[in-house]
């Protein structure tokens, strides 16, 4: 159920979580810097968590592991997932207790946009998604976005004008190709893209409080959004075979406009890549891939123990949690040859931990991968020229996805 929480409840509770961050960074435990998402390099906090071993325990009360092997094995264990744990008495009655400070998740509406489902359920939500997908390209999925986004790019290529990567191109090619797939009325659509862009934190407030005027922005979006485009709520049972609008309204807009605009960005940074991709589009899925790898959009993923899990000698608790680093993961040099380096051609590798089937990711998936292609391709054919005016901007409190917001750039030679 949305929270209707006044501000007056809703702020203390906020300030509370983002202090406890704050004080579990002062031992310079790195997952607690992680967490406060400041000014930290990301990479080196990860290579620390996994110098620590195969998992690390947090100040922050949970343990944390950066290592390729265990994230994999963690990420597939069906005894963990992101469905929330209930204490529970002997009698079988919910035990929070009144002094308690209410999880994140009791006073932000995730829950209602899918992000607390069982493993089950998001298998079943993914093919139901990637079926709506290929329905809507033809029964070609990489076609899915491919005419959308080659208009968009052609409205944005005016020489001489600057304009932002993020905000005029990806995003909002991303929200319309979900009011397509959804059907959302024409006159609805410029409305949906702003609810969309308002819930974009929604995923990293699985694990850090947004700001207040973040948050009121989240919870108004949610209900306006379920309200719009009439979706119905989570059903735990899985009596529901729709699409999951809530979930890719809430996270996958912003994941595919995310992944999109970063490997147009890291392509940028890597010149010889870039060539290769406007020479030939058929490397762009390539691009994307390697992207996901090298600068994921999911950076991290918290999940609760359902039943006591020993792995490499730690028990996790059953009501536990973990915190898995994905991008730390992702930068293994056990796992990935040159971890850190940008590699257009990296085959024969380990998958990537960032969509992960029978995961909320998973579901979203279907839907990124083929926006951010497409965009990709797009952007490579329409806008060889492109190149970045300033540093990307990214949203505070972003642990999760990087949070980026906007990307100014130009079509004219430096």
């Amino acid at each position: 159920m949305i929270s209707t929480k006044t501000d007056s409840e809703l702020g203390p509770v906020l300030m509370a979580h983002r202090g406890m961050q704050w004080i579990y960074g002062i031992k310079d435990d790195p997952y607690a810097l992680l967490l406060r998402a400041e000014s930290d390099d990301p990479h080196e906090l990860g290579r620390q968590v996994r110098e620590h071993g195969a998992l690390m325990w947090s100040t922050a009360e949970t343990w944390v592991t950066g290592r390729y092997s265990t994230a994999a094995a963690l990420l597939g264990d069906p005894r963990l997932g992101v469905r929330y744990p209930k204490p529970e008495t002997e009698a079988g009655e919910e035990a929070w207790q009144d002094w308690q400070m209410p999880a994140l998740h009791e006073v932000l509406p995730l829950d209602d946009v899918f992000l607390a489902l069982d493993r089950v359920s998001y298998r079943r939500l993914r093919a139901l998604t990637a079926s709506a997908v290929s329905a809507a390209a033809g029964g070609t999925e990489p076609a899915f976005a491919a005419e959308p986004a080659r208009r968009a790019a052609e409205r944005i290529a005016r020489p001489d004008v600057p304009f932002d990567l993020m905000t005029d191109f990806a995003h909002p090619l991303a929200a319309d190709a979900l009011a397509g797939l959804l059907d959302v009325a024409p006159d609805d659509r410029e409305r949906f893209t702003g609810l969309c862009a308002d819930m974009a934190p929604a995923l990293d407030a699985t694990l850090c409080p947004p700001r207040m005027t973040t948050a009121r922005e989240l919870i108004t979006a949610a209900r306006q959004t379920s309200e719009l485009i009439g979706a119905p709520a989570p059903d735990p049972a899985g009596g529901d075979d729709a699409v999951p609008r809530m979930l890719l309204a809430a996270a996958g807009v912003h994941l595919a406009a995310h992944l999109a605009a970063t490997t147009v960005s890291v392509l940028l940074d890597h010149p010889e890549a870039w060539a290769a991709v406007r020479e030939d589009a058929a490397l762009a899925p390539a691009a994307v891939r390697e992207t996901v790898r090298h600068a994921p959009p999911v950076r991290m993923q918290q999940l609760f123990a359902y039943e006591d899990v020993e792995l490499d000698g730690s028990v996790i608790t059953a009501g536990g949690g973990v915190t898995v680093l994905v991008e730390a993961a992702h930068r293994d040099p056990e796992a990935y040859g040159e971890p850190n380096r940008f590699d257009l051609y990296r085959a024969g590798q380990p998958e990537q931990l960032a969509f992960v089937d029978d995961l909320y990711t998973g579901v979203l998936e279907p839907f990124a991968t083929p926006v951010a292609t497409a965009a990709v391709a797009a952007v490579a054919a329409v806008l060889p020229r492109l190149r970045r005016t300033a540093p990307a901007l990214r949203r505070l409190r972003s642990p999760v996805t990087g949070g980026l917001l906007s990307l100014p750039v130009t079509t004219t030679a430096g």
